[in-house]
């Protein structure tokens, strides 16, 4: 049994509902499957759904989708899609780190990603490239401190030392994204999580 089979029967024993995609397309047309056209989506801060083509394939269908990064690469308010996401019909979102154990490890900066994987929407979407898996929660957790939050943090633009150096250094600065850490070991009662692991590598 490989890493992802190990990670799918482990979430599944657990109550999410986990399953493969050997690649982008696959993961997209399941995602769809799963979303009716006139449901509103929000968006979690992931490069995964922009990578994988998962965006656009809502877009082109003519979903509504609350995304800070679509406001923001249109100049507009970033505030109200976060808000707006919490309500939506669907939440959409990647994972920091996945782990062999079956746990959905994230950090945030605002709240609203981790806040909507756990309440508001009935149903979320988790998208995650294998690159994300790791063994247990305190690799995850290294994980996210040396290569997610490095990457985010540039992405960004931030001037904190993790985008300055390319490691934690648990830092003070006004810019720290690393303000809540949440383990997500099963699905919270009322609410319908997938999980879509693709066999190649996407997002940080």
């Amino acid at each position: 049994m490989n890493d992802i089979e190990r990670a799918i029967e482990a979430l599944n024993k657990k109550g999410f509902k986990a399953v493969y995609a050997k690649d982008a397309s696959e993961a997209v047309t399941y995602v769809l499957s799963q979303i009716g056209r006139e449901q509103t989506v929000g968006f979690g801060g992931s490069q995964t759904l922009f990578e994988t083509g998962i965006a656009d394939a809502l877009l082109s269908r003519g979903n509504t989708i609350y995304s800070s990064e679509l406001a923001a690469r249109a100049g507009a308010d970033t505030a109200e899609p976060k808000r707006l996401g919490m309500t939506a019909d669907v939440y959409l979102t990647s994972t920091n780190a996945l782990t062999l154990e079956g746990d959905l490890i994230n950090i945030d900066g605002v709240g609203n990603r981790v806040a909507a994987m756990f309440y508001g929407p009935q149903k979320v979407i988790f998208v995650a490239g294998k690159n994300k898996l790791t063994a247990n929660p305190h690799t995850a957790i290294a994980r996210i401190k040396k290569i997610a939050c490095p990457m985010n943090a540039r992405r960004l633009n931030l001037s904190t030392p993790c985008a300055l150096e390319g490691k934690c250094a648990d830092c003070d600065s006004d810019q720290r994204m690393c303000r809540v850490t949440v383990r997500l070991q099963y699905p919270t009662r009322g609410k319908e999580m997938h999980v879509v692991i693709i066999d190649d590598d996407f997002g940080y």
